[in-house]
């Protein structure tokens, strides 16, 4: 798979903003090293901390973990869609509604990294086992059009290093004492 080089004629806000995360980046390298990153960011914070929003309607870590793992499941259909059946719909999803309807704040936070880290690793698998062309295939993603595979792993590298820096940023604010 390429590198992104440029975010030029990307016209979405959310996916200039997603991609701009990975230009020059190898995606897969960052969806790999994902999981052992959310679990170092883990380590030493208490249960408290973990629930602890940074400011008013900013989401926990534990929300943050939460969506990683939904947002995991909903990478595993897109990708099988597009490999599968090149060209089919693809739904959007809103993260708001998931988080309120599907009870982030009160996730169990392992076992939503251990379901994480096995849905990324089987996808990781499966990006690993694709032929040059089944980079290529792709899905209408019904609010930002065509996504090739590889542009899925791109955005959801982007996506990973996106939320990664929030949960950093609300470490940082522990060890000054914010919190």
């Amino acid at each position: 798979m390429k590198k992104l080089r440029t975010i030029q004629g990307i016209t979405d806000p959310y996916s200039r903003r997603i991609l701009g995360n990975v230009v020059n980046k190898d995606p897969l390298t960052i969806l790999k090293g994902t999981p052992r990153k959310l679990q170092r960011l883990m380590e030493g914070l208490t249960p408290k901390q973990l629930r602890t929003s940074p400011a008013n309607g900013k989401w926990t870590i534990t929300q943050l973990i939460a969506h990683f793992a939904d947002t995991e499941l909903v990478l595993g259909f897109r990708l099988r869609m597009a490999i599968a059946e090149s060209g089919r719909p693809l739904q959007a999803i809103d993260q708001k509604k998931w988080d309120t309807g599907l009870g982030y704040g009160k996730a169990d936070i392992r076992k939503r990294l251990e379901l994480f880290t096995l849905l990324r690793q089987e996808h990781l698998r499966l990006l690993g086992s694709l032929p040059p062309a089944g980079w290529n295939k792709f899905g209408m993603h019904e609010e930002r059009g065509k996504e090739t595979v590889a542009r899925m792993a791109q955005m959801y590298a982007g996506h990973d290093v996106n939320h990664l820096a929030q949960i950093e940023a609300i470490r940082r604010s522990f060890r000054r004492g914010a919190r």
